[in-house]
């Protein structure tokens, strides 16, 4: 029996094909993350400016809304407004990782392949 053989070219025509294939999932995985549709309507219209975690299903959210901030309880079955603030108490919106970029495609694939996505 003969094996068949797989020669330089078809290996180099492999390659490329593979390349072209993971450029492209790189390039739409970035293009998703620069084009994300919100909802409809106007954007930034609601802020998170600060998050907190109290437990596996129960968070604790700063929200800016018509430049009034809300603290909010937010659980797994509910959510609830917890304080009106008369003057803001933070003024920057603050994200994980300290960007609006740790949320977008390439910071995820950077994690995954440090193996720090479960």
């Amino acid at each position: 029996m003969n094996n068949p053989v797989i020669e330089g070219p078809e290996i180099v025509s492999m390659i490329l094909s593979m390349l072209l294939v993971i450029a492209a999932v790189i390039a739409l995985g970035w293009l998703y993350s620069r084009l994300r549709f919100t909802g409809g309507g106007a954007a930034n219209v609601i802020n998170v400016v600060a998050s907190r975690g109290l437990g596996p299903k129960e968070r604790l959210l700063l929200v800016e809304v018509g430049g009034q901030q809300l603290l909010v309880g937010m659980t797994a079955s509910s959510v609830q407004t917890l304080h009106a603030f008369e003057r803001p108490v933070a003024t920057e919106v603050a994200t994980p990782g300290g960007s609006q970029e740790a949320f977008g495609f390439a910071a995820r694939l950077r994690s995954a392949v440090r193996g720090s996505v479960k």
